[in-house]
């Protein structure tokens, strides 16, 4: 028995160490960066995989100078190319987005990028009518505030000895096996075809009826805790820019059929109280563009495409474009006025298109 047990003990010594060293080595998340090559680990596939556990030690780990984050929901996150955007605005930028994001975990989420990068000039951050839901803002939080700068054994053990990680690192390596190209830091921005825009636009509405507005109301407090955010970015020197993410017309149809566009509005104009912000939601050229193969700005009812993506960076990084409309408190009425109505039109002029979405909810 002893030389079983013996044996045992090393044989789980082995699996724990080679665990750790693979783990270390292959880096799934791009976290450790000990090393990078081509068909090894240099293709990151998994890199967007458990977000809320990676995005902390990212942030602890990266050594690099860093001038814009954006944080916020998948609806910000996933029409960002952020080479690109680091390339036309010549600053190192960086995404804290986390898909499903409550307003708590984005504000937490942007409060811990700047205590671990106090050099941050700006915060891009992204604001999502779901996340100004009552339930939802007051039970999604699966993210903590930063209390020690240094990676804590809380943090380190997921990362190298959990056989969560293990799998990312075996797919990582056998990924880079069969494709042995460079990672893609394309800062060029193209059309890519969706032949399954129709599944995807269905599914999400579906997704956001069920889980988002079905039991809907607006949490008034949300705002005076954005507000306690914007005064400890002030106090540290950063400019918050706010922004409503893109929404296509059949998510504020969706957001029609559950009767919640008086409170769509009603959030806008209560942000315009207190904030000045760039609205992407109002209903225009980009939104109303028609379920297809080839749409250009939008890849299902409520992400917009990375080509969307970078109409909104070259209107600040380079030139104002008609893609974002500034709002203040001032201009605020007269814009949801003239977007109410062109709602209203939309939904006559369409019937079969609120049919089709009805069916789809019920």
């Amino acid at each position: 028995m002893k030389k079983f047990n013996t044996s045992i003990i090393l044989i789980l010594l082995f699996v724990t160490i080679f665990t750790v060293l693979f783990n270390y080595i292959i880096d799934p998340f791009d976290i450790f960066k000990f090393i990078k090559k081509t068909g090894i680990n240099y293709n990151k596939p998994c890199i967007s995989r458990q977000e809320r556990m990676t995005k902390i030690p990212q942030l602890k780990l990266n050594k690099d100078k860093i001038d814009i984050v954006f944080v916020g929901s998948s609806k910000t996150q996933w029409w960002l190319n952020i080479p690109y955007y680091s390339k036309i605005s010549g600053k190192n930028i960086i995404s804290m987005g986390l898909s499903a994001s409550s307003l708590q975990e984005s504000i937490i989420m942007a409060e811990n990028s700047i205590l671990l990068h106090p050099e941050i000039e700006k915060i891009y951050f992204g604001l999502d009518f779901f996340s100004f839901s009552s339930n939802y803002y007051t039970t999604a939080i699966n993210i903590e505030r930063v209390t020690d700068k240094k990676l804590t054994k809380k943090e380190i053990i997921p990362l190298i000895l959990s056989f969560d990680t293990l799998q990312y690192s075996i797919k990582t390596f056998f990924e880079n096996i069969k494709h042995k190209s460079v990672q893609n830091n394309n800062t060029e921005i193209s059309i890519v075809e969706n032949p399954r825009a129709e599944h995807y636009f269905k599914e999400t509405i579906k997704k956001y009826d069920r889980d988002y507005y079905s039991d809907y109301s607006l949490n008034k407090e949300a705002f005076e805790e954005l507000v306690e955010f914007s005064d400890f970015a002030k106090s540290k020197n950063v400019e918050v820019v706010y922004f409503i993410t893109p929404m296509h017309i059949y998510d504020l149809l969706n957001i029609n059929i559950h009767g919640l566009t008086d409170e769509f509005y009603d959030f806008k104009k209560l942000l315009a109280q207190y904030f000045n912000y760039y609205d992407l939601s109002l209903i225009n050229e980009y939104n109303t563009e028609p379920v297809s193969v080839n749409m250009k700005y939008f890849r299902d009812a409520v992400h917009a495409t990375e080509y969307f993506g970078s109409l909104f960076a070259q209107s600040f990084f380079i030139k104002p474009n008609n893609s974002t409309i500034f709002i203040t408190k001032d201009n605020v009425d007269k814009y949801i006025l003239s977007d109410k109505q062109n709602l209203n039109d939309y939904i006559t002029k369409n019937p079969e298109i609120m049919k089709q979405i009805r069916e789809w909810v019920d």
